[in-house]
């Protein structure tokens, strides 16, 4: 059953580079270069392409996962995983080159809080870990095990079309007083994974920008104009550097 909580919930292919990906994909990217022809950030990433690389165990991450080098992991959603950016723009490539060891990114677009835990739980034995750092929003993303396989259920309307199913999701489980129950109680569960293997967890959430002035962000747009752009990348980044012991 262990093998199943290290499996990325979709399923990237191990040592392989791809030109796209889930949200950043390429018909999109066209629709907007037709919609926005001005766009500086379209323009960017047409003189300089995306590239997600993929490492042995089909994480987006430069570094193969082994039992012997010291690292450090990532947790989170599409925002640390870096969709729509080049890995050296992304908020948790910046944080490990700082701090040094390898780059264990387990990030996962399209993904909450539950992920997170069960990456961390299937790869905290097999993995040498210095740091854990984790960046969240108050997703109403949740994930199941049925037939030996993952289910995920999340705000965009990934669900049962049973009518008092779609309401039980909607009433209750997006429900914010519950999201944030749900955060609460993975992150103690986090936290004591972390105190049990001796590493050091950082933990920051999307409340970091109610200091951020966006009129004055002029940077780089993720190449679907819909992530974060390169200065709010860097603002996790240099939040998370303020926190480290």
């Amino acid at each position: 059953m262990k093998e199943i909580y290290k499996s990325s919930l979709y399923c990237y292919p191990p040592d392989r580079i791809l030109n796209w990906g889930l949200a950043d994909n390429e018909e999109l990217f066209k629709k907007n270069c037709k919609k926005y022809p001005n766009n500086v950030s379209l323009k960017h990433y047409k003189e300089n392409p995306i590239e997600y690389k993929f490492n042995n165990y089909g994480f987006r991450t430069p570094d193969d996962f082994n039992d012997t080098d010291e690292g450090n992991i990532f947790l989170g959603c599409s925002h640390t995983l870096g969709t729509g950016h080049h890995l050296e723009n992304t908020w948790a490539y910046k944080v490990n080159k700082e701090v040094g060891g390898k780059f264990w990114n387990l990030s996962q677009g399209g993904t909450g809080i539950q992920t997170d835990y069960r990456l961390l739980l299937g790869w905290k034995d097999d993995l040498t870990i210095k740091n854990i750092f984790h960046f969240t929003k108050p997703h109403s993303r949740f994930e199941f095990f049925y037939d030996n396989s993952i289910l995920s259920l999340n705000w965009r309307g990934s669900y049962s079309k049973e009518k008092y199913q779609q309401e039980f999701y909607i009433n209750v489980l997006s429900d914010i007083h519950y999201s944030n129950y749900n955060q609460l109680v993975y992150i103690n569960a986090i936290k004591g994974i972390a105190q049990d293997i001796n590493c050091n967890y950082y933990y920051l959430t999307d409340r970091i920008f109610e200091e951020y002035d966006e009129d004055k962000d002029d940077s780089v747009q993720a190449r679907e104009l819909q992530h974060y752009t390169v200065a709010k990348q860097k603002f996790i980044y240099d939040n998370f550097l303020a926190n480290i012991k």
